[in-house]
């Protein structure tokens, strides 16, 4: 697919992307979410495209929105297992603090979200969050904050193009 104008050539940003290469596999909030993720990206997939699923108005597109629903449909599910009173354990393993909740859930959400490979929508905005996280405008976060932010949008380019 040839980008235009409106589209983001990320060319002249790769070239940071392979510093985050070594943090990212030393991470291991980072790995538990790529294999958590995998492991739930395709909860209860009917096997029926979204795009059929809006088409056939089924319930789920209501709920979301007709945005990427067997993904936040997939999602849903995942988390409100894994949020069960049996799983308090293994929830103390994969977090411990509430800065470690929240970037476990935001790199869920992300990647599964980025296997929705036919939302131009998401398309736009993973890209738009690609320039800002390597534009060289200085952001007012921390320097985790900010490889952070890199990691995940590196990692969700990466599910795109898989």
């Amino acid at each position: 697919e040839e980008e235009t104008s409106e589209g983001s050539d990320n060319s002249d940003s790769v070239k940071f992307a392979p510093s985050l290469a070594p943090r990212i596999a030393r991470d291991p909030l980072t790995q538990f979410s790529m294999v958590f993720s995998a492991l739930v990206h395709d909860v209860d997939h009917t096997g029926v495209p979204n795009s059929m699923l809006i088409k056939e108005n089924e319930p789920l597109c209501r709920l979301y929105n007709e945005k990427s629903v067997a993904e936040q449909h997939s999602i849903d599910l995942a988390w409100n297992l894994l949020q069960a009173e049996e799983y308090v354990d293994l929830r103390s393993c994969i977090y411990a603090t509430q800065a470690e909740f929240e970037r476990f859930r935001q790199l869920v959400v992300q990647v599964v979200l980025a296997t929705d490979i036919m939302d131009k929508d998401l398309k736009q905005l993973r890209n738009q969050r690609w320039e800002k996280a390597f534009s060289e405008k200085v952001m007012e976060e921390s320097p985790q904050d900010t490889v952070n932010r890199k990691a995940t949008i590196v990692i969700e380019h990466l599910i795109q193009a898989s």
